[in-house]
């Protein structure tokens, strides 16, 4: 995971056990200071009304340390984009499906129109209604919106 004054990460399972660390020295040490912090915010999230805390962030002067997910991330504090480090975009896959059929469909559909040969063949040609390009363009059209939209899901880290 690279982004804007990205440091290093430490990821590690339930137990606090470090899996995986990059750019950071001691991360047994980083990992117990991560795990009692956990603890305790979680016991203060209770005490707020919550079930638990999903992540926090201590915000220092040159470096901050941010948890979620079993994983802790370092940032510059001056550099770091906060956004950036807690949402993350993904797809909407059935917006990307239905985006890339159309759009697979509308090209097929003029390949038919185009086509010579085709053209000779009974029946085959009535497919595509008068003036033959309409219908073509405009399902190419709603497919490349579709793939362009398909993107603009967001989902927080923490979770």
């Amino acid at each position: 995971m690279t982004f804007k004054g990205y440091v290093g990460h430490i990821k590690f399972d339930d137990q606090g056990n470090v899996v995986e660390s990059k750019n950071v020295e001691n991360p047994k040490e980083w990992a117990e200071i991560i795990k009692f912090n956990v603890k305790k915010g979680n016991e203060e999230a209770r005490e707020l009304g919550f079930g638990r805390m999903n992540g926090f962030a201590m915000i220092g002067k040159d470096y901050s340390l941010t948890f979620m997910k079993n994983g802790a991330y370092l940032v510059k504090t001056r550099e770091v984009d906060w956004h950036d480090l807690f949402v993350k975009y993904t797809y909407s896959y059935t917006t990307l499906i239905t985006g890339l059929f159309l759009t697979i469909l509308s090209i097929i559909i003029f390949l038919i129109d185009v086509t010579p040969a085709i053209n000779y063949i009974p029946y085959f040609n009535q497919l595509a209604p008068e003036p033959k390009f309409f219908i073509p363009i405009l399902i190419l059209l709603v497919g490349v919106v579709l793939l362009g939209i398909s993107k603009s899901k967001f989902n927080y880290r923490l979770e």
